[in-house]
């Protein structure tokens, strides 16, 4: 359970040590990762893929109350991924009934990330591939003010 109320499911043997970026406590950060992982390891994101590690950003939610926020928060990504000179596909994506995207990079170096966005928190993931523990993590969210809880 995050500090804002989410709920994640962890895959077997994952701990998920959690922090927060600033005093007011508005932006927590987690890793998901396997019991044992060094914490050092999560300074370098090209070693999430190969340990199986899951990063989450929160913070408020800089869409809330738009209807147009998917539509926004995808400008908004798409253009700093061109700014970069990333290599990338983004589709949108469901995780119950809250909206969001997910962006695959392919170059310079692969990873993914869903951005996810909450009645009033938007979900950031990150992990080095997408594949089943991502997955699981990033599809088990329940947000505590969705309407499905």
């Amino acid at each position: 359970v995050g500090h804002t109320g989410y709920v994640i499911r962890l895959p077997k043997d994952y701990v998920a040590p959690a922090s927060f970026k600033d005093f007011q406590k508005t932006m927590e950060l987690v890793h998901f990762c396997r019991t044992g992982t060094d914490p050092t390891n999560f300074v370098n994101e090209g070693l999430f893929g190969q340990l199986g590690i899951v990063r989450l950003d929160t913070q408020p939610n800089p869409f809330a109350g738009s209807i147009t926020g998917q539509e926004r928060l995808t400008r908004a990504i798409n253009s700093r991924m061109q700014a970069r000179g990333d290599k990338f596909t983004i589709k949108n994506i469901q995780v119950t009934s809250l909206r969001g995207i997910q962006v695959n990079v392919e170059l310079p170096v692969p990873s993914v990330e869903a951005f996810i966005l909450g009645e009033k928190v938007m979900y950031h993931f990150f992990a080095g591939q997408d594949d089943e523990v991502y997955r699981d993590i990033v599809f088990s969210l329940r947000d505590p003010h969705a309407e499905t809880l």
